[in-house]
């Protein structure tokens, strides 16, 4: 009895162990690198806060949101160096890729979707701010930004959106995105959630309908949820929603569905006992997740079961992340106001073209 009970001991802290170590996908001698500080501007609001990371399937080059900034950025794999891509950038948010090469983006100030050109620019008038008593201030005269078209408008029957805040692109080119309500300090002043429930829209193929994917969003334990974090699986079958709220053990909870016919969610199921906000996904059937853990860092979890397999530590709270470079073999971490890597021994999930 006693020797079972020992080796019942030594299994639980191997466990342990192996949950709050490098992941397998790891070697033990990697490390995270900070590749940039992002500098708090004159028009800054509050600190920077990165976030949004995806990479370009042409390039591998990543690009990331400096949202209280108001930039988009590019992180160029070529020579490792930081650019502004997009100044101003609709205060944008969480943000993907298209089938077609296109950078989506939740462009957060007037709770719209963008699809942004990586490679042609037009000089338009300067956007004027929603609210000039932060951040930007608006100028007058031209800008040359990135060509970008609005592909969702900022409001559902009618009423604005409570504030898109990730997005992701299915293979079908279909795009869900969640849409919880956070206050923001660029929104016009005295604003309020409009939406009687805070969900998941669906963005039909060609782009002209707008639906909700779920008619209500709640937790395990029947509250009304706020989606957060979303991705797909690389087959289009399965979509991830994750949410802060929630009694899991891992300061949230996420929820898998299965996607059907003309895009349909059914077969609603917990995951993970973890939320999360971006996400993404290795080609070895792990997910890579921002949750709001005691510790700051990422926490790797088996897809197939849901479960902790490792834990990579960030000096600062991760946002987001995305494998990126031309083999999808670096890992890139937006945290706070940090931009950070880590080499993996994995590659970055590839989406069914």
């Amino acid at each position: 009895m006693r020797s079972t009970f020992i080796a019942c001991l030594v299994a639980l802290a191997h466990g342990a162990a192996a949950q709050s170590g490098l992941p397998p996908t790891v070697d033990s001698s990697a490390k995270v690198t900070k590749l940039a500080t992002l500098p708090r501007e004159s028009y800054t609001v509050d600190q920077p806060f990165t976030e949004g990371a995806c990479r370009d399937p042409a390039t591998g080059d990543v690009y990331f949101v400096d949202q209280n900034s108001n930039k988009i950025l590019k992180w160029s794999v070529a020579d490792s160096k930081l650019s502004v891509f997009m100044h101003p950038a609709g205060y944008s948010n969480g943000m993907t890729f298209d089938k077609y090469g296109k950078l989506i983006a939740c462009a957060d100030e007037r709770n719209q979707l963008w699809e942004i050109s990586t490679n042609v620019t037009k000089s338009v008038p300067y956007p004027q701010p929603l609210n000039p008593s932060v951040g930007d201030k608006g100028k007058s005269g031209n800008v040359v930004l990135p060509e970008y078209s609005v592909i969702m408008d900022g409001k559902y029957n009618g009423k604005l959106l409570g504030g898109p805040n990730d997005v992701w692109a299915m293979p079908d080119n279909s795009l869900y995105f969640t849409d919880p309500y956070w206050s923001r300090k660029w929104w016009a002043s005295g604003r309020q959630n409009q939406q009687d429930v805070n969900t998941v829209y669906r963005v039909s193929p060609d782009r002209k309908t707008l639906t909700r994917a779920l008619a209500t969003f709640l937790t395990s334990d029947g509250k009304a949820g706020s989606p957060n974090g979303i991705i797909g699986s690389p087959d289009g079958k399965t979509l991830y929603v994750a949410a802060f709220q929630g009694p899991g053990s891992g300061g949230g909870e996420t929820y898998a569905y299965d996607v059907g016919t003309n895009g349909v969610l059914s077969n609603r199921r917990m995951w993970a006992q973890f939320g999360s906000d971006g996400m993404t996904m290795d080609n070895q059937g792990n997910m890579y997740m921002c949750a709001p853990v005691s510790r700051t860092g990422v926490t790797v979890v088996s897809i197939a079961t849901g479960k902790q397999v490792g834990f990579i530590p960030v000096p600062e709270q991760p946002a987001n992340l995305a494998f990126g470079g031309v083999d999808q073999s670096t890992l890139y971490i937006t945290a706070k106001t940090g931009f950070y890597s880590i080499p993996t021994k994995v590659k970055g999930a590839h989406l069914v073209k």
